[in-house]
C-alpha cells in the first residue's frame, strides 16, 4: 500500500517531467517551423540548413529521452494505457498509411500523399486512444 507521501511525491514528479517533457516538444516544434520558414528567405546557403538540422536532430533526441523520463514516473495503469495507445497507433498508421500511399499509386486519389497528413493522423491516433483507453480503466 503506497502511503499518501509517496504518492504525492511521485504526483509532483510527473508533473515535473511532463513540464520538462513540453518544453522540449515546444522547444521541437519552433525550431521546426523556424527551420521551415527561415530556409530560402532567411538564407540561400545550404550549411546554415544543415547546421538547422542537426540542432532539430539534437533537440528531438532531447524530447525523446524526455518522453523516457516522464514514462518512468509512471504506474503500472499508465504505462498499460501509453503502451495500449502506442500499438494502436503504430497498427493504425502502417494499415492506413500504406493504403494511403498506394491508393496514388493505384490511381485512386490524384494527389501525391503528404507525410504531413500522416503526422495529424498519428497525434489524432495517439490522443483518441488515450482518452478511450483512460476512459475505460476508470
Amino acid at each position: 500500500q503506497m502511503c499518501i507521501r509517496d504518492r504525492n511525491r511521485i504526483m509532483k514528479e510527473q508533473k515535473k517531467q511532463t513540464k520538462v517533457m513540453l518544453g522540449w516538444t515546444l522547444a521541437w516544434v519552433a525550431s521546426l517551423a523556424f527551420l521551415s520558414g527561415a530556409e530560402n528567405t532567411l538564407w540561400n546557403d545550404l550549411i546554415y540548413t544543415k547546421i538547422g538540422l542537426l540542432i532539430n536532430l539534437a533537440i528531438g533526441i532531447g524530447m525523446i529521452i524526455a518522453n523516457k523520463n516522464l514514462f518512468k514516473t509512471y504506474d503500472e495503469l499508465q504505462k498499460k494505457i501509453q503502451f495500449e495507445a502506442m500499438a494502436i497507433t503504430l497498427g493504425l498508421v502502417v494499415v492506413v498509411g500504406l493504403t494511403y500511399e498506394v491508393s496514388f499509386d493505384f490511381g485512386i486519389i490524384n494527389k501525391e500523399p503528404e507525410f504531413e497528413y500522416l503526422m495529424l493522423f498519428i497525434c489524432f491516433s495517439y490522443m483518441a486512444t488515450n482518452i478511450i483507453n483512460s476512459l475505460r480503466y476508470r
